[in-house]
């Protein structure tokens, strides 16, 4: 029987950093986010917020399991060698029973991962969508001023022409006397 569990470290689904740190461990876990104050959208964006807890929960019990089981296959392992025949048939029993108990956590943590790089993918998918209305609503506001800017241009030259025709210089404040006039209607 292959040993596929031997390089499998389980501490990839765990706090990183030293493991001999585990008061820093203990602390992480012992941290309490407030979320109270997170906005509703995101909540709504998380959707499955509730599940994250439990999934990180249910990753630790299973390292921790595993762990349990590694440790029952290296006792069998010890039985096989040191034992007789009736505890050497147990110790491969043994054996057999924490591998299939191990291969099952191995795939259950996989399927943990799976959804949590979901929950990140739907994050970033949100974070995006919500990105992209931002940039809509800037899009309108340039195209609002483009057409404010044109609307005036377009005010100011038939202003221009409508002065010129009444024999106004349109540069010259106050009419063409410069007697304080009001300029020609441009309504």
């Amino acid at each position: 029987m292959s040993d596929d569990f031997q390089d499998f470290d389980v501490s990839l689904f765990g706090c990183w950093g030293d493991v001999g740190e585990t008061s820093l461990m203990e602390d992480a876990r012992g941290v309490i986010l407030e979320v109270k104050s997170a906005d509703a959208r995101q909540a709504e964006v998380e959707g499955l917020s509730d599940m994250r807890p439990i999934l990180n929960e249910a990753t630790l019990e299973l390292r921790q399991q595993f762990e349990t089981f590694r440790g029952l296959r290296a006792s069998a392992d010890a039985m096989l060698t040191a034992g007789d025949e009736a505890a050497q048939k147990l110790a491969r029993a043994d054996i057999k029973a924490a591998t299939d108990a191990m291969s099952l956590i191995v795939r259950t943590l996989e399927k943990i991962d799976t959804l949590q790089r979901q929950f990140a993918r739907d994050r970033q998918a949100e974070a995006e969508r919500v990105a992209d209305e931002g940039e809509y609503q800037e899009a309108l506001r340039e195209v609002d001023r483009l057409i404010n800017e044109r609307a005036n241009e377009l005010a100011r030259n038939r202003y221009r022409e409508r002065c010129i025709a009444a024999g106004v210089d349109p540069d010259e404040p106050g009419g063409a006397a410069g007697d304080g006039a009001p300029p020609p209607d441009t309504g």
